[in-house]
């Protein structure tokens, strides 16, 4: 009965499924595929197979295709494929939500030059901070296409967000509210839809503990380790100290975390990751829409959702156009929490080892002339916008994960803009 039933949910599916035709000669090696949550999909090989082993629920439409609906929580499913006559197993990894990006000396361009170079060049007081200078990449990373939704926060940390509003200041206790009202208004284990509203109200620590729970659930080494234990003890380790702020109160003000090196589980991406993520090959422009002095409110308006007003209500991910490599996002939902290393080089950050980037939800999209205001205006946003992310600060971001820990980076000579 119940295959009766899965055959039935596969042929209504199968019309809109994505199909892969896959020749065998390929999966000498892993193979990665992309989906989105609960895509119906279709792969054939081009040669019989003698068993499929996975976790999900597949139904097995000829001696070479396999039918199944892609998992509804971001993250890697994989597909062992047995062939007659072999015991070995061939891998087709499926990344759900993700891009695979599998570079091999790709020629990035890093930094943001705040001053063109002949001006940086007369005075210390036009230095820039983190001058462009173009580097060449090989390693294989998978990328979050979307930044993390409030959906998923609640389904993997669902433990963690208590059921009645905890002891909090007031901007605290409204936070663990909301999030208390997502879990009373969610079923656990539900399904997460790729368009589902940004997270925009997380701390550091929160989003750590995220990537954990994602690290873990996949059976990965979790990246971060979290001690309260007295500075003096850590000493021979490499440590950070953020502010200890999540879904409770805590007595300690103050959490140590500490980085496995060894880890290839998920993790917030580190600074110049982010600029490289963010630029998505784009060696030229100073925002995916273009430069400030030829940019229009039209083209910026099809990357990044902008404002009129304030307010603090989230959008949906994914309405808009993607960069090139395929990420959503990257400006105008959510300021992105991004880590910096021990060469930090940001003058502002006061010892803080994450600074926030991109533009939230707040960015306006008419200028406020005369008017104080915090929040950027759309034609300040570009790929060197950030702000130091202080003790308290909240955003969202996305995940990264660098497969086997070979990132590589190397000088590349320059070439004119």
């Amino acid at each position: 009965m119940k295959k009766a039933v899965l055959l039935i949910a596969a042929s209504l599916a199968l019309a809109n499924a994505s199909q892969y035709n896959i020749k065998s000669d390929s999966l000498k090696n892993e193979l990665w595929l992309e989906a989105e949550k609960a895509e119906s999909i279709k792969i054939c090989l081009d040669t019989p197979v003698r068993e499929w082993k996975t976790s999900l629920s597949t139904v097995e439409l000829n001696d070479s295709c396999l039918a199944f609906q892609a998992p509804t929580l971001i993250g890697v499913e994989t597909l062992n494929v047995y062939f007659p006559n072999s015991d070995s197993s061939h891998k087709i990894n499926l990344a759900v939500g993700m891009r695979y990006l599998d570079f091999k000396n790709e020629k990035v361009l890093l930094g943001y030059n705040e001053y063109p170079e002949d001006i940086a060049a007369t005075s210390d007081y036009f230095t820039n901070t983190d001058p462009e200078r173009f580097v060449s990449v090989t390693g294989t990373y998978l990328v979050d296409k979307y930044p993390i939704t409030n959906c998923e926060i609640t389904q993997l940390l669902w433990d963690d967000i208590p059921d009645t509003t905890p002891k909090l200041n007031p901007t605290l206790k409204e936070f663990a509210n909301n999030w208390i009202s997502r879990k009373k208004r969610s079923i656990r284990n539900e399904n997460c839809s790729t368009k589902d509203s940004a997270a925009n109200t997380l701390f550091l620590y929160q989003i750590m503990k995220y990537a954990n729970a994602r690290s873990i659930r996949e059976g990965l080494k979790p990246y971060y380790h979290f001690t309260t234990a007295s500075q003096s003890s850590l000493s021979e380790n490499q440590y950070f100290s953020i502010s200890y702020l999540d879904f409770t109160d805590h007595e300690d003000g103050d959490i140590y975390v500490l980085i496995d090196t060894y880890s290839d589980g998920y993790r917030i991406p580190y600074y110049n990751e982010w600029m490289m993520f963010a630029r998505g090959g784009d060696k030229k422009n100073e925002a995916p829409w273009g430069n400030y002095s030829s940019a229009t409110l039209e083209n910026a308006q099809k990357y990044a959702k902008l404002v009129t007003g304030k307010g603090w209500n989230s959008e949906p991910v994914g309405q808009l156009l993607p960069n090139g490599y395929g990420l959503y996002d990257i400006f105008g939902l959510v300021w992105e929490h991004v880590f910096l290393d021990n060469s930090n080089i940001f003058p502002d950050q006061n010892g803080n080892p994450s600074r926030m980037k991109g533009g939230n939800n707040r960015s306006l999209k008419e200028h406020p002339a005369g008017k104080a205001t915090a929040e950027p205006y759309w034609k300040d946003l570009n790929y060197g916008s950030s702000q130091p992310n202080w003790g308290g600060y909240f955003g969202g971001g996305r995940l990264v994960r660098n497969i086997g820990n070979n990132i590589k980076w190397t000088e590349a000579k320059s070439e004119s803009k």
